[in-house]
């Protein structure tokens, strides 16, 4: 069954990454609504994301930072909402609150928290509509339109660098 479940959402992503399109085409970018995936079995501490947007003066209900867990065992961890495997239909769509909020709404920014390609990450940061996609190496640059290499375990490299960037866009 997870063979069906692997093949539904691979195609999923793969109509989802046609439809996808980067909308800055040379404006600038003003972040003032952010989205941030976060794969929780990689980094358990998310403080350095909260930083990160609070910086930009955002409210919180302008950004969203979901956690991705494989087993699923909880709902949140430290007021980080997750999602699962088992939020994942046959049909290769997401089933969860917090993620159907991700992907109701247009992000100026969305930061991809994860360097291992899982699948349920894939699939949700394809289905995210954003004006840019900051990511980590290791994972295929279509899904990012930015790549920063630094090692997920120093969130505040990551976050130094993706200000950089930033502000060269700005």
């Amino acid at each position: 069954m997870k063979i069906f479940k692997n093949i539904a959402i691979s195609r999923r992503i793969r109509k989802n990454l046609k439809q996808q399109t980067t909308n800055l085409n040379g404006k600038k970018l003003q972040v003032q609504r952010v989205g941030c995936i976060v794969d929780i079995e990689e980094i358990s501490k998310v403080d350095f994301l909260k930083d990160f947007i609070k910086s930009y003066g955002i409210n919180s209900e302008n950004y969203v930072i979901l956690g991705y867990q494989d087993k699923g065992s909880d709902i949140q961890i430290e007021g980080i909402p997750l999602f699962s495997w088992k939020d994942i239909n046959y049909s290769g769509n997401i089933r969860n609150y917090h993620a159907d909020r991700l992907w109701e709404l247009e992000y100026d920014l969305l930061i991809n928290c994860f360097s291992t390609p899982k699948l349920p990450l894939l699939l949700l940061s394809s289905g995210v509509k954003a004006k840019l996609r900051i990511g980590l190496a290791g994972i295929d640059p279509v899904y990012n339109d930015i790549i920063i290499q630094a090692p997920l375990n120093d969130g505040i490299t990551f976050i130094q660098e993706a200000k950089k960037i930033i502000k060269t866009i700005e």
